[in-house]
């Protein structure tokens, strides 16, 4: 008896930690099966209307070099926006850049997550985010894979 009560409070307290824990921020991946311009012009109000800079709104074609030679790409990158959400150690606020690449050729969009903060003019990034950032950070990539569906893009 007290094997498994010994047994059942490890596997709980396993749960509790895996859930409390920082997530490791991954590249998100969609498709669309409309032109690129189509998505583009979808995605720029959108990225704009949850509080994020469009760094580059006027010049967003770039040909980049893959694996399998030159792509060409709708690119969109954002100004570090603050989060609302505090380092615990440093104490400096988080801020988060989002990077997308619509690529023309395969019907591919890519949204790429940044995390940091800034720290005597110099921003340090992370790989992970705890939960709550988490949700933040993700909630745009989640809107765009929406916004996609939705439209049908």
């Amino acid at each position: 008896m007290k094997k498994n009560k010994k047994i059942l409070s490890m596997v709980l307290v396993t749960i509790l930690m895996s859930c409390s824990s920082n997530k490791i921020l991954f590249p998100a991946q969609l498709e669309y099966r409309t032109s690129a311009q189509l998505v583009l012009d979808a995605f720029l109000p959108y990225i704009q209307s949850q509080g994020y800079t469009v760094l580059n709104l006027n010049n967003t074609r770039m040909t980049m070099m893959g694996p399998s030679g030159f792509l060409t790409t709708e690119y969109i990158e954002t100004e570090w926006r603050p989060s609302g959400y505090f380092d615990e150690i440093t104490g400096n606020e988080y801020l988060v850049k989002q990077k997308v690449w619509i690529i023309l050729d395969s019907g591919v969009i890519t949204v790429e997550s940044l995390v940091g903060y800034k720290d005597k003019d110099e921003i340090h990034t992370r790989e992970n985010a705890p939960p709550d950032l988490y949700s933040f950070v993700n909630a745009l990539p989640e809107g765009l894979r929406n916004l996609v569906s939705s439209k049908s893009l």
